[in-house]
């Protein structure tokens, strides 16, 4: 097993200080994005993170010395996120606690100075004068400062405790808690079998008995189920002090695109709060254990283990909203709560509780589809086609498609230094993509940056759908030739992040860098289409690189965008949410920009295309039909019967998909040596439709 120590080096070396020589960017951001990553899907501490580097050094009476390199104003759990970045390369040190209270100060400086005038004018396009004027208007719905403080040291043995304070505004008292994620940290969330810790919330904690419920009689070897009401007070607690853990990350997701606080709800608790029971239409959890109590009042729930909001977070979050801008009086009001206790790690039961639980909500999480046949056969792809040997190179490498969090790293912690060098060798780190990366390829190349600005899980969601829509209509046109121009897309987005990365006008502001990559991305596919051209991602694949007669326009246009985001007379003064808008993409996609004519080696005529896409069409469904006839077969005869029996039982089968059927069986019977193509589809297309009525 790789020691931490081999870790760390590994850690500095290959993963940060070479991805910032990559991308032309300072390590300590790239730190600052991989430690982000970690605390939000490893560790479930945030919803979200921005950059936003300020530091002032000289403090005197007016203003304290303060710095923040990162930070997020999450609405969704009334939380302010301050980020300190300790980004030490050479020999590892201890974390003590005089260090955490310095760097925990600057931060707290930060917020003190909002308050004495230090912001006021600033200039707005600066995202930490931005952060500063949001959090000065919103004061009134913080109930958290959450700080952070990451680092490529590690905490010392002697910090037995972290520190917890108050921080003061006029007559307001907001709660500060502090978190450390040092190396050692880092290397458990990259560990073969790293789980989360268990979150216990013991409800006498929150100065109540029990949680009335009632056991329904349901109980299967996977799960069991409860129905309770729950007090709205205990409920916006967990929600003040628990936040992000509470919820899955589809519901992160979609409290993060929608807004946390509905109206409507917020009117009830305030003005109807005896009539929010019956209005309201509680909440679907799950947990991985309960304790429950039988009292002379009924059967209890004392505690809940691991507990998950799957579907009414946007209910808990106006509760708690509401209790702290309002100092609204929740007693007397109850949610209905559904509960299902989860007794295994099936991520197919998991994934459809959650999917069925959130039907109505348009926005779904990337994490809760990975398991779509889309990501498995991209998966597949990203497993055995290597790329062509780029200039200089003597062996063949793979662009690694990471489908399920840790694919990529957690084989690693096992090898030895050999295999090790080995895998990288022909699975290089820089080579690796997520689903939520990939999802920023793709929705840049359709034109949609607005979406990609919205970051990780949203921007995956959008993809998700539209994808989805396709695969229904035809799920051949995501072959080998899909998956290539894929990797093509990918190669060019990262390229313009190189190129923007070194322009002057970057380097000065240093600021906005994912939104500049997209909208410059998009601008540059519409410019190719006002020429009736396409940008020839295949030839990328085939180069493993960007062709050099793109460089100019992509460093014109880039400006381009720069200027556009950056104008005073844009419609939203926050540059952030203004790139989330339609609005901006109208704007930018309307300044006029002609390519350069040397460009035209890097583009293709659609009709250039038509042929290999139609073989490509074909080949996938072949190989599809193929898949699907193995699959049929080894399903087995018996699991085929089943679904004639209970698709009678239930009278959804019609008699031509029982015959359909029955050629199954016939097959794994080997009556049939093989199946027709339209046998195949058949058969797909009736286990399809038993899937509606949950027969499968």
């Amino acid at each position: 097993m790789v020691s931490i120590e081999e870790f760390r080096e590994g850690f500095i070396n290959e993963e940060i200080n070479a991805s910032a020589v990559v991308d032309s960017r300072y390590p300590i951001e790239v730190f600052i994005d991989v430690a982000s990553d970690i605390l939000e899907n490893d560790y479930s501490l945030i919803s979200g993170m921005e950059q936003c580097y300020f530091e002032f050094t000289k403090g005197n009476r007016a203003y304290k010395s303060m710095r923040i390199d990162a930070a997020y104003l999450d609405f969704a759990t009334n939380t302010i996120n301050l980020l300190y970045a300790d980004y030490n390369e050479s020999e590892i040190k201890n974390i003590t606690n005089e260090f955490i209270m310095s760097k925990t100060q600057l931060m707290l400086n930060y917020m003190e100075n909002i308050f004495k005038g230090y912001f006021n004018n600033g200039e707005i396009a600066d995202p930490a004068v931005q952060l500063a004027k949001d959090i000065k208007n919103n004061i009134s719905e913080i109930g958290t400062i959450h700080l952070f403080i990451i680092s490529t040291d590690q905490l010392s043995k002697t910090v037995k405790k972290l520190p917890t304070s108050i921080f003061k505004v006029g007559d307001k008292d907001i709660q500060v808690i502090v978190d450390v994620l040092d190396i050692e940290k880092i290397y458990k969330s990259r560990m073969a079998g790293f789980e989360k810790e268990d979150l216990v919330i013991r409800c006498e904690e929150y100065n109540i008995e029990g949680i009335p419920c009632i056991k329904a009689d349901i109980e299967t070897e996977q799960y069991e189920s409860y129905l309770a009401i729950v007090p709205g007070e205990f409920l916006a607690q967990i929600y003040k002090e628990h936040g992000p853990k509470l919820l899955e990350s589809n519901v992160r997701s979609f409290l993060k695109f929608n807004g946390a606080v509905n109206k409507g709800i917020r009117g009830t608790i305030l003005n109807e709060k005896d009539r929010f029971f019956t209005y309201n239409n509680g909440i679907s959890t799950t947990a991985t254990a309960v304790s429950t109590e039988k009292t002379e009042q009924g059967l209890l729930i004392k505690s809940f283990q691991n507990l998950q909001i799957i579907n009414g977070g946007q209910t808990t979050a106006t509760l708690a909203a509401t209790k702290i801008k309002n100092n609204a009086d929740l007693s007397g009001i109850y949610i209905q709560m559904k509960l299902t206790i989860l007794k295994d790690e099936n991520p197919e039961l998991i994934r459809n509780i959650a999917r069925f639980a959130n039907s109505q909500n348009k926005v779904k999480t990337a994490d809760l589809n990975s398991s779509h046949p889309f990501y498995v056969r991209m998966e597949d792809f990203s497993r055995k086609i290597y790329a062509p040997l780029a200039t200089g190179q003597i062996y063949q490498q793979l662009w690694f498609f990471e489908r399920a969090r840790g694919q990529y790293e957690q084989p690693l912690m096992q090898m030895t230094k050999k295999q090790v060098a080995d895998y990288k060798l022909v699975r290089p780190r820089a080579m690796k993509y997520s689903l939520t990366d990939m999802a920023k390829y793709i929705n840049a190349a359709d034109l949609l940056p607005h979406y990609v600005s919205w970051g990780g899980e949203v921007n995956a969601a959008h993809f998700h759908a539209n994808m989805e829509k396709q695969w229904e209509k035809d799920d051949s046109v995501f072959n080998e030739l899909y998956y290539k121009e894929l990797i093509g897309k990918k190669i060019l987005f990262e390229h313009i992040g190189h190129i923007i990365s070194d322009q002057l006008w970057y380097q000065e502001k240093r600021a906005y860098r994912p939104q500049l990559i997209a909208y410059t991305f998009s601008r540059l596919v519409l410019a190719a289409k006002e020429k009736g051209l396409k940008l020839n991602y295949r030839k990328m694949w085939d180069l493993q690189s960007v062709p050099e007669c793109l460089d100019k326009d992509i460093s014109q246009i880039s400006k381009l965008v720069f200027d556009a985001i950056y104008d005073d007379n844009r419609v939203n003064a926050h540059i952030e949410t203004y790139c989330k808008k339609i609005e901006c993409w109208n704007v930018i996609s309307k300044i006029p920009y002609e390519l350069l004519e040397q460009s035209r080696d890097a583009l293709v005529d659609e009709n250039e295309l038509k042929v290999e896409k139609a073989r490509a069409k074909k080949e996938q469904k072949f190989n599809s039909s193929i898949q699907d006839e193995i699959t049929i077969f080894q399903q087995g005869a018996a699991y085929w019967e089943s679904l004639i029996v209970r698709g009678k039982s239930q009278e959804v089968l019609s008699g031509t998909q029982e015959r359909s059927l029955l050629n199954a069986i016939k097959y794994c019977n080997l009556e049939y040596l093989e199946l027709s193509r339209k046998q195949v589809a058949d058969i797909v297309a009736t286990l399809d439709a038993l899937r509606e009525f949950g027969i499968e």
